[in-house]
């Protein structure tokens, strides 16, 4: 029944505002604990963390102490700034949502339910963090390695860029080592010609013929591009989206906290324990054919045995009186008329 790529160890959460709480921000304490304790060098851990109030509550904060983990909060109104995961991870992240939403959009789905964000989601994800984003985050915001200067020069009054360095215009065509293909190509080339005729003093209505044929080549092959591509990629959405539907938004739990492995072992249980009441259901309904063939076969032998009977007898009577009248020399005819 597993329909996306989720891992088992996932924790999903919901609340009934949509947004974090004190009792979620908790669960999630917890997870960080468990998980983060299998790569523990040192003593301690650091969490690092906006001070938004659902997290510092005394049962969060005693937790982390407990447990040896030091939280470090941010400064108010800084994580844009600041924060690893708004400044290198969470953008990438809604910049490849809107494309799946897009390409969901354009391969003709109306809708993107949860089933599609969650089919979606580890694809997302692997894109979003990487080992490279993750890093650069750190980096970008001054933490490993440590340095405040990256995010001080942040705050600081914008400073105007340096002037473009004029260019050489005695600069040469690029050499052309190739025939483009794909679109990229034919753009890089088409970004380079264009690049090298402003080194030239050549008629402005030849310029434009120039790009106008450049944009007409890269239309063309992103069209083609496009149309192989959507071929294949309509064809999977729509298996893929019909699986998802046909599974319908199976509830494996309202409320609290699940990971990915419990939510599939519940619905996993409900759908074999739809199998046995429809097997049986089955039962039954075999169960009551098989009673009124019983009833029907009992009514057909009664009423078989209440016409069989008298016509034996009959018989019988009419051997008896075969005999007695044979005896006395009656003929065949006299004997019928005794007999009615």
């Amino acid at each position: 029944m597993q329909e996306n790529d989720l891992d088992d160890d996932l924790l999903l959460a919901t609340t009934e505002s949509g947004y974090s709480n004190d009792e979620k921000a908790f669960d999630w304490l917890k997870h960080f604990d468990f998980h983060s304790r299998k790569a523990q060098v040192e003593a301690h851990r650091l969490l690092i963390m906006d001070n938004y109030g659902s997290h510092l509550t005394y049962e969060f904060l005693q937790y982390a102490d407990f447990h040896n983990i030091v939280i470090f909060t941010l400064p108010p109104h800084s994580p844009h700034v600041t924060q690893p995961l708004d400044v290198g991870i969470f953008q990438p992240m809604k910049h490849y949502h809107s494309e799946v939403i897009d390409e969901t959009i354009r391969l003709g789905s109306t809708s993107f339910n949860k089933q599609d964000f969650l089919a979606s989601f580890t694809s997302l994800r692997a894109k979003a963090f990487t080992e490279s984003n993750i890093r650069s985050a750190f980096k970008h915001t001054g933490l490993v390695p440590y340095s405040p200067k990256v995010v001080l020069e942040k705050v600081r009054a914008w400073q105007p860029p340096e002037s473009t360095p004029p260019r050489d215009p005695f600069r040469s065509f690029s050499p052309i080592e190739a025939t483009p293909h794909g679109p990229r190509e034919i753009q890089k080339l088409g970004t380079e010609l264009q690049d090298d005729l402003d080194d030239y003093d050549i008629p402005e209505e030849l310029r434009e013929k120039f790009g106008r044929y450049i944009k007409g080549s890269l239309v063309g092959a992103s069209s083609l591009a496009l149309a192989e591509r959507d071929i294949e990629a309509t064809h999977n959405h729509s298996k893929a989206k019909a699986k998802r539907d046909k599974l319908g938004g199976s509830v494996a739990q309202k409320g609290g906290v699940i990971t990915v492995r419990q939510a599939r072992g519940k619905i996993t249980a409900g759908v074999e324990e739809e199998r046995k009441k429809r097997v049986r259901a089955s039962e039954r309904e075999e169960k009551r054919d098989a009673n009124a063939r019983i009833k029907w076969n009992k009514a057909i032998a009664k009423g078989f045995k209440l016409t069989v009977k008298p016509a034996q007898e009959w018989i019988n009577n009419w051997v008896t009186v075969l005999d007695v009248e044979y005896e006395d020399g009656a003929s065949v005819e006299e004997v019928v008329d005794l007999l009615g």
